[in-house]
C-alpha cells in the first residue's frame, strides 16, 4: 500500500477529510467575527480613509477577544468582500482571502477546478493562479492581464498596489500578509525610517490599548503610579549605585583626551536628564524646549 509520509495512503486521506472538516469550522468562526466587526464599524467607501475611531473600536474588539487587531480588521475586510449571500460550502477561509480582491470573485468562487483527487475545489495553490500570483497580475476592475503588467516596472505595480490598497482596512490588511514573508520583514526592517514608523506605531498601539484597559479598570492608575515611582527611585539608585562603583576604576586608569570629551557630553545629557526630572517633579509639566529635547534624544535611533 501507498504511503505518503509516515502514514498509509489511506489514513493520509482519513486525516485530510477531519482536517478539512475543521478548517470548515475556523472558516465559518472566522466569517462570524469578521461581520461582528463589521457590524461594529461598516467598511467606509474607498477614498474616504479610516477614522482613528474606526481603528481604536476594532481595536478595543479585538483585545476584549484576545486577538489582533491586524487580524481582526482583516477578517472584517474578508467578510465585506463576501456578504453571507456569496459564501459557499468547502472553500477554506484563506482561499477567500486570496480571491477578495478579484473583481469577478462571485462567479469565480462558483467555477473550482479538479484538486488532486479529481474533485472540484478550491486549494490556496489554484486561487493564486486565479488572482494572478503564478508570475502575472490581475488588472483593478477587469479582473484581464496585460503583457504591461507583467513585465512592466516595480514602480509600476507599487503604484497599481497602491490603487488596490487606497482603504486603510485593505492596506493594512495586505501589509500583514506581506509582512508574515521572512525576506519581506527583513527588507522593511533594514529601512531605518520605516522601522521608525513602525516602532511608533508600535507604541501608539500599546498606549491605546493601555488607554482602553485604564477606562475599564480605574484601579490600574493607582498600581501605575506606584511602579513608576518605584521606577524612578530604582533608575536614580543605579545611577548613584554605578558612579560609585565606578569612579574609583577610573582614578585608577585615568581617562584618554578624547574619552574624557566624549564623558563630558554623556554628563551633560545626565545634568540636563536630572534638571529636566527636578522641573516635572515640581510643576508636573513634561514640555521641554527644543534644545533640551535634542540633547536628550540624540543617542535614540
Amino acid at each position: 500500500m501507498n504511503e505518503i509520509g509516515h502514514v498509509t495512503e489511506r489514513r493520509f486521506n482519513d486525516l485530510v477529510d477531519r482536517a478539512r472538516d475543521l478548517m470548515k469550522a475556523m472558516t465559518s468562526h472566522q466569517f462570524v467575527i469578521g461581520d461582528m466587526a463589521l457590524e461594529i464599524e461598516p467598511m467606509r467607501p474607498a477614498g474616504m480613509g479610516q477614522g482613528e475611531g474606526v481603528y481604536a473600536s476594532l481595536r478595543l474588539f479585538a483585545d476584549e477577544i484576545g486577538e489582533a487587531s491586524e487580524t481582526v480588521m482583516k477578517w472584517r475586510w474578508v467578510a465585506h468582500a463576501w456578504p453571507m449571500g456569496q459564501r459557499c460550502e468547502d472553500v477554506s477561509y484563506t482561499v477567500y482571502r486570496v480571491l477578495a480582491p478579484h473583481p469577478d470573485r462571485f462567479e469565480l468562487i462558483r467555477q473550482p477546478p479538479l484538486d488532486r483527487r479529481g474533485r472540484r475545489r478550491w486549494t490556496v495553490d489554484a486561487a493564486d493562479r486565479a488572482v494572478g500570483r503564478a508570475g502575472n497580475t490581475v488588472s483593478a476592475g477587469t479582473g484581464i492581464v496585460s503583457d504591461d503588467q507583467h513585465t512592466g516596472s516595480a514602480d509600476t505595480r507599487v503604484r497599481e498596489i497602491r490603487k488596490l490598497a487606497s482603504d486603510d482596512v485593505v492596506a493594512s490588511a495586505a501589509a500583514a500578509e506581506l509582512l508574515s514573508r521572512p525576506d519581506v520583514a527583513g527588507r522593511v526592517m533594514a529601512d531605518p525610517n520605516t522601522r521608525r514608523q513602525l516602532y511608533q506605531a508600535q507604541r501608539d498601539h500599546d498606549q491605546q490599548v493601555q488607554d482602553a484597559a485604564r477606562e475599564r479598570t480605574p484601579a490600574i492608575r493607582h498600581v501605575e503610579h506606584s511602579i513608576h515611582f518605584l521606577d524612578l527611585m530604582s533608575a536614580g539608585h543605579a545611577f548613584v549605585a554605578g558612579i560609585k562603583r565606578l569612579m574609583p576604576q577610573i582614578q585608577a586608569d585615568p581617562l584618554t583626551e578624547q574619552e574624557r570629551e566624549v564623558t563630558h557630553h554623556v554628563l551633560d545629557q545626565v545634568q540636563a536628564a536630572i534638571d529636566f526630572c527636578r522641573s516635572v517633579i515640581n510643576t508636573g509639566d513634561v514640555s521641554m524646549d527644543e534644545q533640551l529635547a535634542k540633547l536628550l534624544n540624540e543617542e535614540e535611533p
